[in-house]
């Protein structure tokens, strides 16, 4: 369908721009240009609503509110404590101290919530607030969190990575699994560069290295939240339980240890963190709803194809493409929000990266990586404003600091592209 003689699809992405561009909500953003190009096609208004509920009738999405209960819960009892006190034990005595710890309690973390904004309200509460007594600037805190909250939603379970398996219709479990090795290879790369930065600006540490027995101490404590993650991999490597099963035996699990062994009595946290989550969790319905009925327009006017058709006559080489794509990729994520990014853009970019060979798993964790690193740049950088309101600093100066991990989140980036087996090992070893 044209007007004016422009394809209608072209002119409903040109209506959400603007709109996302003015603030509105992206869930309207979404589906005003959207209910408007349905109307004018001729189709009933109820034809919305189908498109909406349709993408919702998913038994694999009820894994996504169980695993941000499952964040919620860790927030409000004192598994976020223990997971600090063990990190600090491991590698607080590494140039930089804490701010080695805040990485790998965010890799802890990640692998039990599974969100990037879990992980900073979480546990990036204690890590900013612990570094600020030890001496750090909160601007560089609030920065460096921002940053290592990045491997949340690629660490399994990932909230992101679950959505892209329910669009692309890839398996869910495929894509956890892919998401590990990128999430370790990116905290060894964000290691090394902070103890660089850690040297250049003399950052303080922990004055000796952790006893033995403390490092004993600390990992018994910390033992039963470490084995949250271990216990959601086997079980679905061994196939025990599917990933939306596997979240709730998160949610069964976290309870007991709270109750049975750190004691947690006072059950008014249940309640908190039950409103949070149907918070988050209708946030993320109506966006991942919207963003279904835009995604179908894109589809009827063969976008996809206007965009291959636009990347083939520039190049046909895969790694070109791949540039391509994620130059492409990062530029959305500057301004729109990652899920609603994440569901329309899945069926633009599959296509051109399956035709030149790109393995879908891969493609899955190429995508979110991407628009994960818009929660970094200005002007979105929804991870920035919340560790910055945490810190109680100045936006502009965490954006500041933050810059001085773009080239080591790039680096991650380019290696997670360009070498497959970080993403595909344990897949291609357990899964097929």
């Amino acid at each position: 369908m044209e007007f004016l003689g422009v394809n209608a699809g072209l002119l409903v992405v040109l209506a959400f721009v603007v709109l996302a561009l003015l603030r509105v909500p992206v869930f309207i953003a979404l589906a005003l240009p959207s209910t408007v190009y349905v109307l004018a096609s001729g189709r009933p208004l109820l034809f919305t609503a189908n498109r909406m509920v349709r993408i919702l009738d998913s038994f694999t999405l009820l894994a996504i509110p169980l695993f941000i209960y499952v964040g919620s819960l860790m927030n409000h009892g004192e598994v976020t404590d223990k997971i600090f006190t063990f990190a600090d034990a491991v590698v607080g005595h590494f140039a930089g101290g804490l701010a080695q710890v805040n990485i790998v309690t965010s890799l802890i973390f990640s692998g039990i919530s599974g969100s990037a904004l879990a992980d900073i309200g979480g546990v990036g509460r204690v890590l900013i607030r612990t570094m600020s007594s030890a001496g750090y600037d909160d601007d560089f805190s609030a920065a460096l969190t921002s940053a290592s909250a990045t491997i949340g939603p690629i660490f399994p379970p990932s909230i992101p990575l679950i959505i892209y398996g329910i669009i692309a219709e890839v398996s869910v479990l495929q894509l956890l699994i892919a998401g590990a090795g990128p999430a370790i290879v990116t905290v060894a790369l964000l290691m090394a560069w902070t103890a660089y930065i850690a040297r250049s600006r003399n950052l303080p540490k922990n004055d000796k290295r952790a006893s033995p027995s403390r490092m004993a101490r600390g990992l018994l404590v910390a033992l039963p939240a470490l084995l949250t993650p271990v216990v959601l991999i086997v079980g679905m490597l061994g196939g025990y339980f599917t990933p939306t099963e596997a979240a709730a035996v998160t949610v069964v699990y976290i309870l007991l240890i709270n109750t049975a062994l750190y004691a947690i009595t006072d059950v008014e946290y249940l309640w908190t963190a039950a409103v949070e989550t149907a918070r988050t969790t209708g946030s993320i319905v109506l966006i991942v709803s919207a963003a279904a009925v835009f995604s179908w327009v894109l589809s009827v006017e063969s976008i996809d194809t206007l965009f291959a058709d636009f990347v083939f006559s520039i190049s046909q080489n895969p790694l070109v493409v791949l540039l391509l794509v994620n130059a492409l990729l990062l530029f959305i994520g500057l301004f729109l929000d990652p899920i609603a990014a994440l569901v329309m853009m899945t069926p633009i970019v599959f296509p051109v990266l399956f035709e030149v060979g790109v393995d879908p798993v891969q493609i899955g964790v190429i995508v979110v990586f991407n628009l994960m690193l818009g929660l970094l740049t200005p002007p979105l950088g929804l991870s920035v404003y919340l560790a910055a309101d945490i810190a109680d600093v100045s936006v502009g100066s965490v954006f500041r600091e933050v810059r001085v991990y773009y080239i080591v989140l790039l680096v991650a980036l380019l290696v997670v592209t360009f070498v497959p087996e970080v993403s595909l090992f344990f897949v291609e070893e357990f899964l097929r």
